[in-house]
């Protein structure tokens, strides 16, 4: 249906026939197509001389995104939309088991059991854009901690178009004014020497209304710029940014984005707390090394995590 929305886009009126010859389908194809973009809310006149699109309010779905790309990415082949779903990442971990193609996107307008990190419950009302990526890097299982980190660089450049000051929290969110506006799961099935797949959800505050429980340590995009927000542009500024980021990733390393994580880093250079659900760390923090591990200076003694949860430290 992608294919039809183009044609009607670019065309002032145009016949079911001429349709169908430029896509090599039936007018009864082309008529059932049109059908079916009328029931998702596509604007769509008919008259004897034949079709015309009515721009209107901006739709969200994956036909939308597909024709705002334009091109095939390797990271966003297959496009998914639900109305509803439990969870994004619960749907693409089992079409992964059933084999996907790297690329397969799920993508929720709402999440009734939507979760992050350590299974924390993730809010997720209608106008967020809540989503899991099916990645299948050619990485060293060790390697995998480093997608989240490449991740924050994409949706930081992502935050860019919109000239606004975002900061990667170690090591998975994205703060704006010392508040959260996204975070990022991974989750993967692996062997010895190698990732069967990676399942990367992200979860970002876009035009959702945030419960008042979290809005003083959450906000929106929305909230931010006092506008709404076109949820079609930014999802396809970040999938056209996350492909650049993780091609150079898979052949390059981490240590080339090293800096300008760094550089972006919530709470460089000040005292934090490191929850790492064994112990917590209390320190100064240094930033990460090129293996994605945060740097702690604890009464000048350097220790390096793996994972766990950081905190801005207040007396």
């Amino acid at each position: 249906m992608t294919n039809i929305i183009k044609i009607l886009d670019s065309s002032n009126r145009i016949s079911g026939s001429e349709i169908g010859n430029m896509l090599g389908i039936s007018k009864v194809a082309v008529y059932k197509q049109i059908k079916n973009l009328k029931q998702i809310g596509y604007n769509i006149k008919s008259c004897t001389k034949g079709y015309k699109l009515i721009k209107g309010k901006k739709l969200f779905n994956e036909f939308e995104i597909e024709f705002n790309l334009n091109k095939s990415l390797d990271v966003c082949k297959i496009i998914k939309y639900y109305k509803k779903l439990p969870s994004t990442q619960i749907t693409v971990k089992a079409l992964a088991q059933k084999n996907f193609n790297e690329g397969t996107v799920v993508i929720a307008e709402k999440q009734t059991s939507g979760y992050g990190r350590i299974k924390r419950v993730w809010n997720s009302n209608p106008g967020g854009l809540w989503f899991s990526i099916l990645l299948k890097p050619f990485l060293h299982p060790e390697e995998s901690s480093k997608l989240a980190l490449v991740l924050s660089i994409a949706l930081k450049h992502t935050f860019d178009l919109y000239t606004i000051d975002s900061k990667i929290k170690w090591p998975n969110d994205i703060f704006i004014n010392n508040k959260k506006i996204a975070g990022i799961i991974i989750e993967m099935s692996a062997e010895q020497n190698i990732i069967n797949w990676a399942v990367a959800g992200v979860g970002i505050n876009i035009n959702n209304k945030l419960p008042k429980e979290i809005q003083e340590t959450s906000v929106s995009l929305k909230e931010i710029v006092n506008k709404e927000i076109d949820r079609t542009e930014f999802i396809c500024e970040f999938f056209i940014n996350f492909e650049k980021l993780y091609n150079s990733f898979q052949k390059e390393g981490f240590k080339q984005f090293l800096r300008e994580y760094n550089d972006n880093l919530l709470y460089k250079n000040k005292r934090v707390l490191i929850d790492t659900g064994y112990n917590v760390i209390d320190g100064i923090n240094l930033g990460v090394d090129e293996n994605g591990m945060l740097i702690i200076n604890t009464e000048n003694k350097l220790k390096k995590i793996s994972s766990g949860t950081l905190r801005e430290y207040k007396k």
